[in-house]
């Protein structure tokens, strides 16, 4: 048997997911990440942010793995 994250079942809840709390959060992130990239210090943080932003957009199906 297969994921059911990279299946259509995967699609189908990326896009309910979507639609009701990933682009919300993803927006959050975003703008954290502007915020954050004002200092030097932030530049890091705000990388980060930009990461997490694509993973709230679509969440199933993804791993993640140590660097």
């Amino acid at each position: 048997m297969s994921d059911i994250g990279t299946g259509p079942l995967g699609v189908i809840g990326n896009l309910v997911w979507f639609i009701l709390a990933g682009w919300w959060l993803a927006i959050g992130h975003v703008i954290t990440a502007i915020l954050l990239a004002v200092t030097i210090i932030g530049i890091p943080f705000a990388w980060a942010h930009l990461k997490l932003a694509g993973i709230a957009l679509w969440p199933i199906g993804k791993v993640i793995v140590p660097a």
